[in-house]
């Protein structure tokens, strides 16, 4: 029982590490792809002319065409 629950550990730790190594697959997310990115330099553009450094949190998306009649 306890080798069962040692092998249960080490394989699901194994498969935590083996996806570890992502930074240089881009985005986490599909969600980040539609991010507006000329929304994002207009602010940052007024932000640097006016001495403000911006951080994004949660970046302007892109608008969705509503679905539907």
């Amino acid at each position: 029982m306890r080798l069962a629950l040692f092998l249960a550990v080490m394989i699901g730790a194994g498969g935590g590490c083996a996806a570890v190594d992502n930074a240089d697959q881009g985005p986490a997310s599909p969600g980040m792809r539609d991010v507006d990115d000329a929304k994002m330099q207009q602010v940052e553009d007024v932000a640097a002319r006016r001495g403000v450094r911006v951080q994004w949190v949660n970046p302007p998306r892109k608008s969705t065409p509503a679905e539907g009649g």
